[in-house]
């Protein structure tokens, strides 16, 4: 597993080793200040920022709108955004942001519970960047999963828009989404070249174990996932201690500590 990076710099980019692959899940941990006005993980086709490179997933959180935003983003055009799901973070909180890496989509866990799916619209094996930029503060970035054998890498490109399919059963883990279409708000410094989006609001190892649980937001039935410390073995994900990880120099003072996963949609449990 490769290191974590510690209390980046924000604006920050940072490549992803070995970049993206079913069963590998980055994770985010920070803390966005009381007077937050948004944010934005970007999982990006290189390290440009001006011009921006294309993007996998862009997640934006949104706190005057209360939603995340997810959309794309190739040759500096967005493509459809998704605003569905509410806002689950609250301004001056810590939080845990957990994205996985399937054969079709990125999912999303916030805090521990299933936020949302994104179906890959561009293939997951040119995501190579991280970049974060906004009103957040990150203490840990970790990167998570080992490399499958060469024999079980997914080679062919997965279909564009929907087509979700039901992924293999060994993996299965959260996936989120981010809002845009924002205007910089006064005194905040964003990352550089993000073209404006239309329509916006005028606001500037051993194996898993799978527990059925209750639905959570409507979202389908909820399965919880049991974590525990490990890395994620070759068929499917290990244990996960969703808490810890922080520097021990700038530990936030309050970190959500998680037991366990909810997620949403019975189609990938098939």
């Amino acid at each position: 597993m490769a290191a974590p990076i510690y209390n980046p710099v924000i604006p920050c980019v940072h490549p992803i080793p070995g970049g993206m692959y079913p069963g590998r899940m980055i994770r985010v941990q920070g803390t966005t200040p009381p007077g937050a006005q948004r944010f934005a993980i970007n999982f990006q086709c290189g390290p440009n920022t001006d011009p921006r490179d294309d993007i996998a997933l862009h997640l934006n959180f949104r706190f005057v709108e209360m939603c995340v935003v997810r959309n794309h983003l190739t040759a500096m055009n967005w493509g459809v955004e998704d605003t569905s799901g509410g806002m689950p973070l609250n301004r001056g909180d810590s939080f845990e942001a957990l994205i996985l890496c399937e054969p079709h989509s990125l999912k999303v866990a916030l805090n521990g519970i299933h936020f949302c799916e994104f179906p890959h619209r561009v293939p997951f094996q040119r995501i190579s960047h991280l970049t974060v930029d906004g009103d957040v503060m990150i203490q840990l970035i970790g990167f998570e999963g080992a490399q499958p054998p060469p024999q079980q890498m997914y080679m062919s490109e997965p279909p564009a828009y929907g087509a979700y399919g039901a992924p293999p059963p060994a993996y299965g883990a959260p996936g989120y989404g981010a809002p845009q279409g924002y205007a910089p708000q006064p005194g905040v410094q964003y990352a550089q070249g993000m073209p404006p989006q239309g329509m916006g609001p005028r606001f500037g190892g051993p194996q898993p174990q799978y527990v059925q649980g209750p639905q959570r937001r409507g979202m389908g039935a909820g399965t919880a996932v049991g974590m525990g410390v490990g890395a994620l073995a070759a068929g499917g994900l290990a244990g996960y201690a969703l808490g810890g990880g922080f520097s021990s120099n700038d530990a936030p003072s309050e970190v959500h500590v998680v037991d366990s996963i909810d997620f949403g949609g019975d189609d990938w449990m098939d």
